[in-house]
């Protein structure tokens, strides 16, 4: 496995293209940005299934700081290696700044990332289409400051 700060040079070469949509996400939270997230990359599947117990299907799980993917070359083969890390950096980000149940944070990141309930399967497509149906796009910004960490308002 090799380990990674998201913050590194390389990182931010790898994610170019999606650092963009990153920021703008962001600025629609009104949080700040922060890489400060350590990235596990796992050198086998085998691995991955080892440290996560999920599924392939799985391309990275998030959990306290710390992001454990595939290996990039798996998800830069199936084309989703940038929209994977993306995904679990929303998910640290939404997490300092936020108190949602799962199913809440799950289905915001994948409606603010365009995904479309028609391309997801499982708990996912459950999530973002949940989500759809109890808050809409419009009304985001106040339901999530009902949400939003009293230290995070505090600091403002």
């Amino acid at each position: 496995m090799r380990i990674w700060r998201a913050d590194e040079l390389f990182l931010k070469d790898l994610l170019r293209n999606e650092l963009d949509k990153l920021v703008r996400i962001c600025d629609f939270l009104k949080v700040e940005v922060n890489l400060d997230v350590l990235i596990v990359e796992c050198e086998t599947l085998s691995e991955f299934h080892q440290l996560t117990d999920r599924a392939y299907a799985i391309g990275a799980v998030y959990s306290r700081g710390i992001i454990v993917s595939q290996p990039f070359e798996v998800l830069r083969s199936k084309g989703v290696l940038e929209d994977v890390l993306l995904h679990e950096l929303l998910h640290h980000i939404v997490s300092l700044n936020f108190d949602l149940p799962n199913w809440v944070q799950e289905g915001l990141i994948l409606c603010l990332t365009g995904t479309q309930p028609e391309k997801l399967s499982g708990r996912h497509k459950e999530c973002l289409s949940k989500f759809i149906r109890e808050v809409r796009h419009e009304e985001i910004p106040t339901f999530l400051d009902r949400h939003r960490r009293r230290s995070v308002v505090e600091s403002h």
